[in-house]
Parts: structure tokens; sequence; C-alpha cells
């Protein structure tokens, strides 16, 4: 697969935002090489920021400049990442701006021009509520054109893979 970077010269002017084939060709290429090239880290069950740091380093190597692929960005220009979400306690019906961790970004650093992807890594039969409306709240709030589960994991010797986009 070659580099992603929607600011190409090659891309006409419609072509310029990642477009959601874009974005489930870079992600699908990176859940394929973590599998092909990594799969003893997904035999000895290793957590989600280890997922995430592998998925995110593939994911890097197929985009170029000015786009950059973080974990655990938390940050909107100089200030803390926040987001209006409930708290985690499903008795506590506060809403509250939250400082967020992503675990797996793809953006333009220290601007709002290119949010392109916001990815929440989980291991197969992990609950997805709680990021599910953290990426709706990163479309709404922070303007991400992508956002999505990623399960990724062995469970009962067999690869789990899946990509859930969140519209």
């Amino acid at each position: 697969m070659p580099k992603i970077c929607p600011l190409d010269p090659k891309y006409t002017a419609s072509q310029k935002l990642m477009t959601r084939v874009d974005a489930t060709q870079l992600v699908n290429g990176a859940i394929d090489a973590v599998v092909a090239a990594e799969s003893l880290l997904l035999d000895l069950d290793i957590s989600e920021r280890a997922l995430s740091h592998q998925l995110a380093h593939y994911m890097s190597m197929k985009v170029t400049s000015p786009l950059s692929v973080d974990c655990e960005y938390n940050r909107h220009f100089g200030n803390p990442k926040r987001l209006t979400l409930k708290k985690r306690q499903s008795s506590d019906r506060e809403i509250r701006a939250t400082t967020v961790y992503p675990d797996i970004v793809v953006h333009e650093r220290n601007s709002n021009k290119r949010n392109y992807i916001v990815l929440e890594v989980k291991k197969p039969g992990e609950a997805l509520d709680y990021d599910e409306s953290k990426l709706r709240a990163f479309k709404s709030e922070l303007g991400y054109l992508h956002t999505a589960h990623v399960i990724l994991g062995r469970k009962s010797g067999i690869v789990v893979r899946e990509i859930q986009w969140v519209d």
C-alpha cells in the first residue's frame, strides 16, 4: 500500500480529505502487519496499550507529513484534549468535561484542519459502550472525520480482527 497523505499534490481538491476508504485501508494494513509480523505478541495476550503502539507504528509508516500518528495524544493545541462525557459510574448522571487520551489518532498536530482518525483499541470480549460515547464526542466536539473501535487479539486460539466504525 502506498503512503497516504491527502495533501499530496497528486490529489485533486475534492480528495483533500481522508475518505472512509483511505481510513479503512490504513487501519486494515496496520492490522495485517501486526498479525503477520507480531503474532507472538498476540500469543502473549499483550495489553491494549501495547497493541495500540504496534498498530500506530505500522500506520505511521503509511502516512506522510503534515500528518502524524500518535498514541494517547491528549493535546488540543497547548491545552489538554477534553470532551463532554458522562462519568464512568453508571449511577452518576453528571456530565462534565473530561480529559481524554485516545488510543490512536491520525491528525495534524497543533491544528484542527486535519483531524482524520481516532481509534480505540480493544481486545475481544471487552465492553465498548464508554469508548463509543467518547468516539462520538471526538466527531461532534473536535471534528474528527472517522472514529472506530479496533478489536484485535486471540480468542480460543483464533485471531479476532475487526474495525467497527462509529458514525
